[in-house]
């Protein structure tokens, strides 16, 4: 076989495996795109009033989807200040996990936190007000699902 021929044989082989890699991030790209907005109804989908543990805590707590994203909403929240306060969801009963989301912005007032679509479709049983630097809760939320979503 000449040399040419190889050459061509080579460029060929490269060039359908480029367009078949490209074409199938193309298509990785839009089933994400497209589960992450079509997964999340809107309305409240979960929510609990706070009650105190460690530190006074109050308000409530909700997971609500809103444009095809889930947030954790609380609403009329108030605890002690303190510089490492995050925000913890713990599993369902029976389930001992837990996962930190993000640290408290504030400890009072509404605020919203961008949460992964997984929390609107199986709801944390808890969200807790965690202090890293004193390792205690300082409150909590006990989630219940609610019926006010729809797609």
């Amino acid at each position: 076989m000449s040399k040419w021929v190889l050459h061509m044989s080579r460029s060929r082989l490269l060039l359908t495996m480029l367009v078949v890699v490209a074409l199938a991030g193309l298509a990785a790209g839009l089933l994400v795109a497209r589960g992450n907005s079509a997964s999340v109804p809107s309305g409240t989908l979960a929510s609990g009033q706070f009650q105190t543990v460690s530190w006074m805590t109050r308000g409530s707590a909700a997971i609500v989807g809103r444009n095809g994203r889930a947030y954790l909403q609380l609403r009329g929240f108030q605890t002690q200040k303190a510089p490492e306060l995050w925000i913890v969801f713990e599993g369902k009963a029976g389930v001992t996990s837990r996962r930190q989301v993000t640290n408290l912005n504030r400890a009072w007032g509404n605020q919203n936190y961008a949460v992964s679509a997984e929390f609107a479709t199986h709801p944390p049983a808890r969200v807790l007000i965690y202090c890293a630097k004193c390792g205690r809760v300082w409150g909590y939320a006990q989630m219940r699902p609610t019926r006010t979503a729809s797609f």
